[in-house]
């Protein structure tokens, strides 16, 4: 019974002292715009990825390249016009211990702070989660709240326009709701 015992004391300490990998596979990261006032749209992100340390170090890198709208013109005018130059953005943040310390099928709501990279720019934004255990090796985040992102502060502006233009559209928002949906699970 004791080597029973140690065995998944064993377990439960690898997890909570192992590097997790974001499985992109199982995530999600979308994000919505809206063109002349009345049109809102979601599209999202097919490349992104990250890690999350044992000193709760979380490091996220998108590939804004791999923009999906499902209109293959726009998304190549969102490559050209908004991401060229910079074609990945970088969100880093650190998680608190009592997340990492979650037990199987316990939940916990939080806001964190993250800094985002897009553009040269960077932005504190505040992050509202739910973060669930879900199994020994396995966190699940979600966002409870859009983040709202605004184009202006990460000098997107002259892309905007430029879309806007292309499109033949009166407007589109500045500011861009995002959501994300992620999983991770330690490394092996």
């Amino acid at each position: 019974m004791k080597s029973l015992s140690l065995a998944a004391l064993l377990l439960c300490s690898h997890a909570a002292l192992a590097d997790w990998q974001l499985d992109q596979s199982a995530s999600s990261l979308s994000f919505l715009s809206t063109k002349n006032n009345l049109v809102t749209e979601t599209h999202h992100f097919t490349a992104f990825t990250g890690t999350l340390a044992e000193d709760g170090s979380l490091n996220i890198n998108i590939e804004l390249n791999s923009v999906e709208t499902n209109i293959p013109i726009r998304n190549e005018r969102m490559r050209e016009h908004m991401f060229k130059l910079f074609p990945n953005a970088t969100l880093t943040a650190q998680v608190p211990k009592t997340v990492m310390d979650l037990d199987v099928g316990e939940s916990m709501a939080l806001e964190i702070k993250g800094q985002l990279e897009l553009n040269t720019k960077s932005q504190i934004l505040s992050i509202p989660l739910q973060v669930t255990r879900l199994a020994n090796e396995q966190l699940l985040a979600t966002t409870t709240q859009p983040i709202l992102l605004n184009t202006v502060q990460f000098g997107l502006t002259d892309g905007v326009k430029k879309l806007q233009e292309l499109a033949g559209l009166a407007s589109i928002d500045q500011t861009v709701p995002v959501t994300f949906n992620v999983i991770f699970s330690v490394a092996n």
